[in-house]
């Protein structure tokens, strides 16, 4: 299983290409964690493209496709990723199910990290 799940930024410079999957369905149930949480706490499941960088071509070229789940800060427009980048849905909906409580805690409580940052940065430590 990949690491736990973190918020991370989602560079649009690193991508060449992102679409956003509609899992808003009932019908879609082989992946009912995610569409629980994209129902239910305003998630997304986005398919990203990454850029990589090819040592043959000595240019940039596109990579494996990825799910990933995502928030969308409404105030800043930036895509927020809280799991890493997984081959599939299915393997996306069991790490989903696997980290649900750590999900969700970091989505309505914030990142710890964030406040310890917040703290250190006003010279609090």
């Amino acid at each position: 299983m990949p690491n736990s799940p973190c918020k991370t930024l989602i560079n649009p410079d690193e991508l060449f290409g992102s679409r956003d999957l509609r899992l808003q369905d009932r019908r879609d149930s082989q992946y009912l964690q995610l569409v629980h949480l994209c129902t239910g706490f305003n998630f997304s499941v986005l398919q990203l493209q990454r850029k990589i960088f090819s040592h043959l071509s000595r240019k940039m070229v596109p990579g494996a496709l990825e799910f990933v789940l995502a928030t969308h800060d409404e105030t800043s427009n930036y895509w927020y990723s809280v799991t890493p980048g997984l081959a599939s849905l299915k393997m996306l909906n069991d790490y989903v199910k696997h980290y649900e409580v750590d999900i969700l805690h970091m989505h309505l409580f914030g990142d710890d990290d964030d406040d310890y940052n917040q703290f250190t940065d006003n010279g609090f430590y």
